[in-house]
């Protein structure tokens, strides 16, 4: 019994923690293509070239910025532009796929 009710502990712990996407986007940015998909904790996850990066909201002058220090990429939006960099490699503006 004791662990049933630890595993339920467990189980509902778990649940509490749970993030949800808010948007996906999808962009052409030069040649790379982005999959942005935008969560509800402040953060972001990008597909380019098949590799998956968590990116996380960082203070900015205007717009949003995510960032993150493992994969060298950063992904700034200011209004409805929206622009990438790759191991300090500034691509052209994105334009948004439509779906």
């Amino acid at each position: 019994m004791k662990y049933i009710a630890l595993t339920a502990l467990l189980m509902l712990s778990a649940c509490a923690h749970t993030v949800d996407v808010e948007e996906i986007t999808d962009y052409k940015c030069g040649d790379k293509i982005v999959t942005a998909e935008f969560l509800d904790d402040d953060s972001v996850i990008v597909k380019i070239d098949g590799q998956t990066s968590v990116l996380n909201k960082v203070k900015s002058e205007s717009g949003r910025r995510y960032d993150s220090t493992d994969s060298k990429i950063s992904l700034s939006q200011d209004g409805r532009d929206t622009y990438i960099s790759i191991n300090a490699v500034n691509y052209p503006l994105c334009a948004e796929i439509e779906r």
